[in-house]
């Protein structure tokens, strides 16, 4: 039933509206699976008793809802969905508050409050001897709220039985977020719709408005108890909430509070944005719930590899040749390493003799650079390929921007630990702080290293000297690069 009664546009729900003979006539088609108990008809037609457009496409969309409604439960223990019920109340409102329901009295009356008191009339003497059903209590309910703004002249409060899930408001969210102009390819889409799935599982998929405190604190204590890994489980996915607690929770270890923030924040925005829609009400739950990162106590920043261990990692080199290569491309540039494994032979240029990777799809703006290639890496700069073929196309692209990164990341963990590296801080990312410490210890100034690793110049660099250093001058300080005591591979 999905593909009837999910989100539609207006010009995919099979509604037609014509003029015929000074009247307007709705049309609307019959799903295939209930032709047959319509006679075998294809669609259905109502002669609206609006004369003007505007109210008749009002009536014809209430006509159109209502038949919507009565569909969804010709399936046996099918009840009409609460998004059918939701635009059905806000259509029947809309037909009364713009006078579509419209009924002459005395001068003195308002026909609009007139009209949605007939139709209420209407209702109850069809009714009479039995139970109302959804559909029909939710027209009284739309038809009472209408009669109180016109009276009083103030918009009712939301009706609860009839108020979003929080999935619902969850996947609305996120399908604005990501209309968002200027979001580069990332996966935070993902993440954040992981973390919607984890909470409306523990509460139950209860509306936002129902969300308490006590409902925000209790979920991140549960989830900063979880295995630090257990994203990564094919099987998390298919899991529901009390699953998922039985096979991940309380881990000696925990999420980093880095992870643990990240999902508070996500949460914290979905209020803020549900806020300013009337979706829910009271304080923002999540506000408090992130813990402060402070170096060195909760948070534990990469460290470079020590000459020894560097010596582990080489002797013997990783069995797969791109790893080797990778690593050492890192080792002789600080790139990150998405720069790397995304690498295209149409990034090796030349230029007045120095060979360089020109970085294209960088995180930041200043991400964007030529890095010149270090002599050790000469292997490199001498490939040869199509403009735009991966150097090392075995990494597998993967996430919403396609990234080889992730894979080779991969990768190079299961290297590591087979060699008996287990501490977080020493990852891939620490080649990055290897080279950045030769050229602290060199007395690089910072602004000059910022060019070739990639980072933001401060203020006056920037404004003053917007065009940087020279390609030379990058070379020289990639020269600088050496790593004596290690005997390092060197690929054809």
């Amino acid at each position: 039933m999905a593909h009837i009664y999910g989100p539609q546009k207006d010009g995919d729900r099979g509604l037609a509206l014509q003029r015929r003979h000074n009247k307007w006539r709705a049309k609307v088609r019959i799903p295939a699976h209930l032709q047959e108990a319509h006679g075998g008809k294809q669609y259905l037609q109502k002669t609206m008793t609006a004369l003007d457009r505007p109210s008749a496409q009002l009536e014809a969309k209430a006509w159109e809802v209502t038949i919507r409604a009565q569909w969804a439960t010709q399936t046996p223990g099918q009840s009409t969905p609460k998004r059918i019920l939701r635009e059905l109340h806000e259509t029947i409102m809309d037909l009364a508050l713009n006078g579509t329901l419209n009924v002459q009295g005395r001068p003195q009356d308002d026909p609009r409050e007139l009209g949605a008191e007939i139709a209420l009339e209407k209702i109850e003497g069809r009714t009479q001897g039995r139970d109302l059903t959804p559909e029909e209590e939710v027209e009284v309910a739309a038809l009472q709220d209408a009669l109180q703004e016109i009276r009083r002249n103030e918009r009712p409060a939301p009706r609860r039985e009839l108020e979003q899930s929080f999935s619902e408001t969850a996947a609305e969210f996120v399908e604005q977020w990501a209309r968002q102009k200027g979001l580069k390819q990332s996966n935070t889409k993902q993440q954040k719709e992981a973390t919607y799935r984890l909470f409306a599982g523990f509460i139950k998929d209860r509306p936002l408005r129902d969300i308490r405190r006590a409902d925000a604190a209790a979920f991140m204590d549960t989830l900063r108890r979880f295995d630090p890994n257990w994203a990564r489980s094919p099987k998390a996915k298919q899991m529901g909430w009390p699953e998922l607690v039985k096979q991940f929770g309380n881990h000696p270890d925990g999420l980093a509070d880095a992870t643990s923030n990240r999902h508070a924040q996500a949460l914290q925005e979905l209020w803020n944005w549900g806020e300013k829609r009337d979706r829910c009400s009271g304080s923002n739950p999540f506000s408090d719930l992130r813990r402060r990162l402070t170096v060195g106590r909760n948070v534990l920043s990469y460290l470079p590899w020590q000459p020894d261990e560097l010596k582990r990692l080489f002797n013997p080199p990783p069995s797969r040749q791109d790893v080797t290569e990778v690593v050492l491309v890192a080792l002789y540039t600080g790139m990150r390493l998405d720069e790397i494994a995304s690498m295209t032979f149409g990034q090796l240029r030349s230029e007045d003799d120095i060979a360089y990777v020109q970085v294209e799809d960088a995180k930041t703006p200043a991400g964007i650079r030529q890095v010149p290639l270090h002599p050790a890496l000469s292997w490199l700069a001498g490939r040869t390929g199509k403009a735009g073929e991966r150097v090392w196309p075995k990494f597998n692209a993967e996430g919403p921007g396609a990234k080889a990164g992730a894979d080779a990341g991969k990768e190079f963990s299961r290297f590591k630990l087979a060699r008996g590296f287990t501490d977080r801080r020493k990852t891939f990312h620490s080649f990055r702080k290897n080279v950045t410490q030769i050229m602290e210890r060199a007395g690089v100034p910072e602004n000059e290293w910022a060019q070739v690793l990639g980072h933001e110049r401060g203020f006056t660099y920037g404004r003053y000297s917007p065009e940087g250093i020279t390609l030379a001058q990058k070379a020289r300080l990639i020269d600088l690069i050496d790593y004596p005591t290690i005997k390092l591979p060197h690929p054809r």
